[in-house]
């Protein structure tokens, strides 16, 4: 499977806090392991009003579907490799 970056944006900075970051990655997570996707991380800046989530998945459609399932927009998802 390939990896991809999840690119979100709030729409309200001061809205986000850490609890609803890890919330809505947990949200998501368990939705997208129910597709059989494997989502293993997510970063975020409070400061910035972005988050970033890595899955692994089939295609970006596949990545956009499990997000749109628990309702959580995305900016955009861009496949991406890691360097080690």
């Amino acid at each position: 499977m390939a990896q991809f970056l999840g690119v979100h944006k709030t729409a309200d900075i001061g809205a986000m806090t850490d609890q609803a970051a890890a919330d809505g990655f947990h949200k998501y997570k368990d939705a997208a392991s129910k597709m059989g996707l494997n989502a293993t991380h997510a970063y975020y800046s409070l400061e910035k009003g972005f988050a970033y989530c890595i899955t692994e998945a089939e295609s970006a459609d596949k990545v956009r579907e499990a997000h749109a399932s628990v309702d959580i927009p995305l900016e955009d998802v861009i496949e991406v490799k890691t360097v080690g």
